[in-house]
């Protein structure tokens, strides 16, 4: 009967959690997150009603705040909108009232900057005086934004004033106060307030920030889309940013912007740490970043601290950089116990930065000297006031990186500490993928690292300076070019070989990997740690190794390969000569990758080649299946009716042993096999393409064997 071992669509975690790294967290407070109360008014005040006109032109904000203090005087309810187009300035939504913004409707935001009164507040990590939100919520509790309408800032004014006055304050060594004295207005404010919800609504074209939950808990925005590279770049139009903020919920959020995507922020140097407010007990789920400067940033204002961050279950798409940790030697503050897990990425430029010298030119305030000696505005002293360096030194760690999968990515890490603050405690588990390049590590220490299976395309190892305890794994399959070729039956095939028993064929897509090793009561070996190998090789057809070591006493093990001539494929034999009893071989195939390998390239058994490889095994015969769905590509072999064979796990490849015992929840299936090495009892082994001249058995193996060696 036919057995079919399968891994098709399905992922199997290595382990169930980080549990294997380091204990498990307390979690509970994941289960307070969120607003506890929503408004339960009935009363409907509809702004029409209130003199609000729906034409796109006539300044609308005096009618519907009209609507909005009535709701709130009558007790709470819902103010909404016919449809249409409202053009407002700011905007203050009050206690008990749900600010309906329906399918149908778009609030359109003032592209006057006198239709946002200036307030108290923190931007950027200070507080100053600035530009009211076009919708605010200050100081109150229990109110709601909802409908499936559109929000649109009309921020594109503010963008090009800000690029305009950014041009002459760089030319005069002001790039550190730019964005603070350039006043533009954000989309939506929430301070000081709690059990604020926020859900469904679409933003556009942010004039800076687009959601800011500042001092504020027991927040909940779902379901919102931010759409903010409508018209243009837009400098700082940020998605979503906690400041300053605790127990927030974030979820089934598409964010689309030209800064951080979601974003945790405490406050920033002097003014940061005199505030001394943390953001903590955030989580974010399920949710998409497109453009953006960060799926999910902790930073740079990190004064007050971060902690207490769940993200999981998030997707990137054309991000910058999807996580991202930055701070500057001057912000202070602690970011600790981060949680960032089942993340899917494609064409993200670095996979997981941590940075605490972040845009020094932005984080580091000079002043120039022709300002010295004259009057200065508030803000400028503050982002002037210096920081003790001690108080300054940020700190990053304990942060758990877990169930990542990356595609088409430009670097995997980029981790820069400095002397006088490592970072530390880093957990990175069961992350996957494609990058060009690995990246560095420099000024960190306790980084640790399990089940990675990162595939760099300059094959070069990570670059470790400064550092302590760096257990980024070594490729234990290796990426060296194959020694010896063999030609197929068609031009364009090879089988390639190594200077020990293992060979790659490429038809001319990678079409698997076959290699051997030694088992046994007190042998666990692969034919590679061999001692004395010795290869012959008199034209393209065949080659025989001939191997040596203490496992087999004084015998050997004489291995040949032989290219068939009705098929693209190998016909071997393994020959035991006077070994010792109770050894048994070891073979292993697998990593039919369905694609020809690049010029730096070489057909090692490595797990990313198995990925969604499908075995349909009869006794001892398999046929491996690989490729698209709909354009599956097969590879046959039949191997020693002796063999006991089962799918394992292409990521434990430390020995044959613990190859063989790997266990096939894996999402790199690989089929290993032990048999009994008996002294002078030939075993054969045929790997193929099947076709009408040759579908072959186990008992044919050593007629196709004698018929090939005639012929070559």
């Amino acid at each position: 009967m036919k057995k079919i071992i399968c891994l098709l669509c399905i992922v199997y975690l290595m382990i169930p959690s980080l549990g294997a790294f380091t204990p498990e967290p307390d979690m509970s407070w994941t289960k307070k997150v969120g607003a506890r109360q929503y408004p339960k008014g009935t009363k409907v005040f509809n702004v029409s009603d209130y003199g609000a006109i729906a034409d796109g032109t006539t300044l609308n904000t005096k009618a519907i705040q009209k609507a909005i203090d009535a709701c709130a005087l009558s007790g709470g309810g819902t103010v909404t909108f016919e449809k249409g187009k409202y053009l407002s300035g700011s905007l203050y939504l009050k206690e008990g009232v749900n600010f309906e913004i329906p399918k149908g409707t778009i609030l359109l935001g003032s592209t006057n900057i006198e239709d946002y009164p200036e307030i108290d507040t923190r931007v950027a990590g200070i507080e100053m005086h600035w530009p009211s939100a076009l919708i605010n919520v200050l100081d109150q509790k229990n109110v709601m934004l909802s409908g499936s309408g559109i929000v649109h800032a009309q921020g594109k004014v503010f963008w090009d004033t800000y690029w305009e006055m950014r041009k002459e304050y760089e030319a005069k060594g002001l790039r550190w106060i730019i964005d603070y004295d350039c006043k533009r207005p954000r989309t939506l404010l929430i301070s000081n307030s709690e059990d604020i919800t926020v859900k469904d609504l679409t933003f556009q074209q942010a004039g800076f920030w687009t959601i800011q939950l500042l001092y504020s808990s027991y927040c909940t925005v779902d379901g919102v889309v931010v759409q903010n590279n409508i018209g243009g770049h837009g400098p700082s139009t940020d998605g979503v940013d906690v400041d300053s903020s605790s127990y927030i919920l974030i979820e089934n959020c598409d964010i689309d912007c030209n800064d951080d995507n979601f974003c945790l922020k405490s406050g920033r140097d002097a003014d940061g740490l005199r505030v001394n407010r943390p953001t903590e007990y955030v989580v974010i789920r399920n949710c998409l970043s497109r453009a953006g400067g960060g799926l999910i940033t902790c930073g740079s204002e990190t004064s007050g601290g971060i902690r207490y961050v769940l993200a999981e279950g998030l997707k990137a798409k054309g991000t910058n950089v999807a996580i991202r940790l930055k701070s500057a030697m001057n912000r202070g503050g602690t970011t600790e116990h981060i949680y960032i897990k089942d993340v899917e990425l494609e064409d993200v430029n670095v996979v997981f930065e941590a940075n605490v010298n972040w845009n020094p030119a932005y984080s580091y305030s000079t002043l120039p000297k022709e300002y010295e000696n004259k009057p200065l505005p508030d803000h400028w002293v503050k982002m002037l006031e210096k920081v003790d360096a001690k108080k300054g030194t940020p700190s990053f760690r304990d942060v758990y990186v877990s169930d990542i999968k990356i595609k088409s990515s430009r670097k995997f890490l980029e981790i820069s500490g400095n002397k006088d603050a490592y970072m530390q405690n880093f957990y990175f588990d069961n992350v996957q993928g494609d990058v060009e390049m690995l990246g560095n590590i420099s000024f960190a220490k306790n980084i640790h690292f399990q089940n990675i299976d990162v595939r760099a395309g300059d094959n070069k190892p990570v670059s470790i300076e400064n550092s302590n305890n760096i257990n980024y794994p070594k490729d234990i399959v290796g990426n060296a070019p194959f020694a010896y070729q063999l030609n197929g039956k068609n031009s364009n095939t090879k089988i390639v070989l190594d200077k020990h028993p293992e060979l790659a064929f490429y038809f001319p897509e990678m079409g698997g990997n076959l290699k051997f090793g030694i088992t046994g009561t007190q042998a666990n070996k692969w034919l590679s740690e061999f001692k004395d190998v010795s290869v012959q090789q008199s034209d393209k057809k065949s080659l025989v190794y001939t191997l040596s070591d203490p496992l087999l006493g004084k015998g050997k093990l004489v291995v040949t390969v032989i290219s068939l001539s009705q098929s693209d494929g190998v016909i071997i034999e393994v020959n035991p000569v006077d070994i010792p009893q109770n050894l048994n071989l070891f073979w292993s195939y697998g990593g039919a990758y369905a694609k020809v390998l690049g010029e730096n390239e070489h057909g090692r058994l490595k797990p990313i080649y198995c990925r969604n490889n499908i075995f349909s095994v009869e006794q001892t015969a398999f046929t491996l299946y690989h490729g698209e769905s709909m354009r599956l590509k097969t590879v046959n072999a039949v191997m020693p009716v002796t063999s006991e064979i089962r799918l394992s796990d292409a990521h434990i490849q430390k020995s044959p042993q613990a190859f063989f015992e790997s266990g096939k929840k894996t999402d790199s299936p690989a089929l290993a096999a032990t048999l009994p090495l008996i002294s002078s009892q030939k075993e054969y082994f045929c790997i193929y393409k099947q076709n009408d001249k040759a579908d072959y058995n186990h008992f044919m193996l050593p007629d196709l064997f004698k018929e090939e060696s005639l012929k070559k």
